[in-house]
């Protein structure tokens, strides 16, 4: 049975969850004493123990959720920027980024978000299948109560216990290239954190995600995208506007095909985390959108 567009999106923020706590394990913002083992599609990722950061991914991630229900995201980033020390002076320096580009995630109306979705062809099996379903009318009647069992033990299964086998491999060849691709990346300066950050698409109709409560702020102007609707500002801020976009590296981490969604993810790398080994200087967060 082919997931629902909710169950999809579920299985994608679950997967947003792991990767982000393993990113910030490699990456080393954290103790390595202060994150546990754990297996999520057959692969080891880590997940923090600290009580404030596991809510603070929680709450980000929830933000996301509600903007990609809405369609209205092109990328996620993951940031990393450097704070300094007593010595430093000015913004936080943005050190890398860590993006998935999730613009060609299908946009489905609410009221078919529960209806179940896969390519066309995907369904041919099922059709074969159709001759048996008259013969197992009767067993199937006989199985309601055992299935109301398995939805209640469906409730404190693992959180990819019912993942799609192709999107459960596509999520773990993901997560096993992450860990590959952050050994090869330079160790990160002390006085660095992270932040979540949202890139929106460029279409007329979609409005930043602003009001009451507001869980997003816009970016500083050097990583917005040159000319977005809204970002008006001085001669300073219109100059500087995206011209830390894209980094001065890119590593690619992967495309994943998983169902009817399609996202690639990469890393940049930003001027100022080579800056930094001559002069002790840089920038901040994200694309678009970023966690309050």
């Amino acid at each position: 049975m082919a997931p629902s567009y909710l169950d999809s999106i579920a299985y994608f923020t679950h997967f947003l969850t792991a990767y982000t706590h393993t990113l910030l394990s490699l990456r080393n913002l954290y103790p390595r004493a202060t994150f546990l083992t754990s297996r999520f599609h057959n692969t080891s990722v880590y997940q923090s123990r600290h009580p404030a950061v596991c809510e603070w991914i929680t709450d980000a991630i929830a933000a996301v959720r509600t903007e990609l229900l809405a369609g209205s995201v092109a990328k996620i980033a993951i940031v990393i920027y450097w704070y300094g020390g007593a010595e430093a002076q000015g913004s936080p320096k943005v050190l890398e980024r860590f993006l998935l580009d999730v613009s060609r995630f299908p946009v489905v109306e609410k009221a078919e978000r529960n209806v179940e979705m896969e390519w066309e062809g995907a369904d041919d099996q099922d059709e074969d299948d159709d001759d048996d379903d008259d013969d197992e009318v009767d067993r199937d009647q006989g199985h309601d109560e055992e299935g109301a069992d398995r939805r209640q033990k469906h409730m404190t299964q693992p959180t990819d216990a019912d993942v799609p086998v192709d999107m459960s491999e596509q999520f773990r060849a993901a997560l096993v290239t992450l860990t590959t691709r952050c050994s090869q990346l330079k160790p990160l300066p002390k006085n660095c954190s992270f932040n979540i950050s949202m890139e929106l698409k460029d279409e007329s109709d979609i409005d930043p995600p602003v009001g009451h409560p507001q869980p997003w702020i816009p970016v500083q102007p050097n990583l917005q995208k040159a000319g977005r609707k809204g970002a008006d500002g001085t001669k300073e801020q219109s100059r500087k506007e995206g011209q830390d976009l894209g980094g001065v590296r890119t590593t690619p981490i992967r495309t994943v095909e998983a169902g009817v969604f399609r996202f690639e993810s990469w890393i940049e790398e930003a001027k100022a985390k080579f800056d930094l080994d001559h002069t002790p200087k840089s920038s901040f967060a994200s694309s678009g959108y970023q966690k309050a």
